[in-house]
């Protein structure tokens, strides 16, 4: 699997977790998520999606 696939494949998990965890928010606590937090939770679930996807390339 290329560079630009794995690249393509984490934005768009990095994505989805940020919308799925706004609309969680919202119905827990009636209100938007902040900004931060939305993208520490994507960005934490990058790393493991990046890593899940380069044991792919492995020989």
């Amino acid at each position: 699997m290329g560079f630009w696939m794995k690249l393509v494949l984490t934005l768009a998990a990095i994505i989805l977790v940020s919308i799925l965890a706004g609309y969680l928010w919202s119905s827990i606590f009636n209100a938007e998520i902040p900004g931060f937090l939305g993208g520490l939770l994507g960005g934490i679930v990058a790393i493991p999606v990046w890593e899940f996807l380069r044991k792919f390339d492995a020989p």
